[in-house]
């Protein structure tokens, strides 16, 4: 997997866009359109501030690393220190974290963002309350200094929301690391998983999809938890959306095709190209 995946991806240069080639003022294209929307993006002075001159994983390489995704699947599931022993932990869309250590550790030296957890998770942005404010602070301070991936130029719709996060991060003067991923990354990926018994449809591939690729370039061994798309467990258990909070939510069957990348995950399991993680760890 390790090689085929290199013949697309490159960690060094795909994972971010850098400093060396972006000026302020520069317009970037968005990699999906959106009716009535500008498919432009502008580089502000604050955004290029946050532009990283190289890859933060440059030469960087891991014997384990654990990549776990927000499932219901969690809860209780005692996967806490599990997780927190591997040399790499990636997580996805800040989650929260505070209070189910027990379960998902509290290790993160990879965080993804979409944009669009601004609206989702802390409150509609132009009706803000100072709650809202100071939850996605504490959440972004939770990253420390390790490295906070956001997809800004995937999708319009997240505009207003990259420069919620800009603002933060700099009027705080969080210590984090920024990459922010190059438009057409997600046709690239698709390419990757194109392999037959590996294909995956659905109009994007998920956070998921996108971290077990990087993964599979700077880990020797890769664990998955927190990724199980089904409403109830193998023992008939009802499960939530997320392992925290009490949102409910349907997962968006339109952008992403969660069942059948669930499927390629345990066939890689099969194949021990990754260590699918569905049980408790106790």
């Amino acid at each position: 997997m390790r090689q085929h995946i290199l013949k697309f991806f490159n960690p060094e240069t795909n994972l971010t866009i850098t400093k060396s080639n972006l000026h302020i003022g520069q317009l970037l294209k968005y990699e999906f359109r959106v009716r009535n929307k500008s498919n432009l993006f502008k580089v502000t002075k604050d955004f290029f501030k946050l532009i990283p001159n190289g890859s933060p994983l440059k030469e960087r390489h891991f014997s384990t690393c654990a990549v776990v995704g927000n499932s219901g699947i969690l809860r209780n599931s005692s996967c806490g220190q599990e997780i927190d022993s591997m040399d790499f932990v990636m997580r996805c869309n800040l989650p929260q974290i505070e209070g189910y250590e027990k379960d998902v550790g509290s290790k993160a030296n990879f965080t993804t963002m979409n944009p669009s957890v601004v609206s989702h998770n802390f409150g509609q942005w132009r009706n803000k309350t100072k709650d809202d404010y100071d939850r996605l602070l504490r959440r972004l301070k939770q990253v420390g200094d390790q490295i906070l991936y956001v997809p800004a130029l995937t999708i319009a719709f997240g505009e207003e929301y990259v420069r919620v996060i800009t603002q933060v991060v700099l009027q705080h003067k969080l210590p984090m690391k920024t990459a922010f991923p190059p438009a057409g990354l997600n046709n690239l990926i698709k390419k990757i998983w194109t392999n037959p018994g590996l294909k995956i449809s659905g109009l994007r591939p998920s956070t998921g999809v996108h971290m077990y690729t990087l993964a599979a370039t700077i880990c020797d061994q890769i664990h998955l938890y927190g990724f199980y798309p089904f409403t109830k467990d193998k023992r008939g258990r009802a499960l939530r959306y997320h392992y925290y909070g009490t949102m409910e939510k349907q997962i968006d069957k339109e952008a992403h095709n969660m069942q059948e990348e669930f499927r390629v995950f345990q066939q890689l399991h099969r194949r021990g190209a990754v260590v699918l993680h569905s049980e408790t760890c106790n």
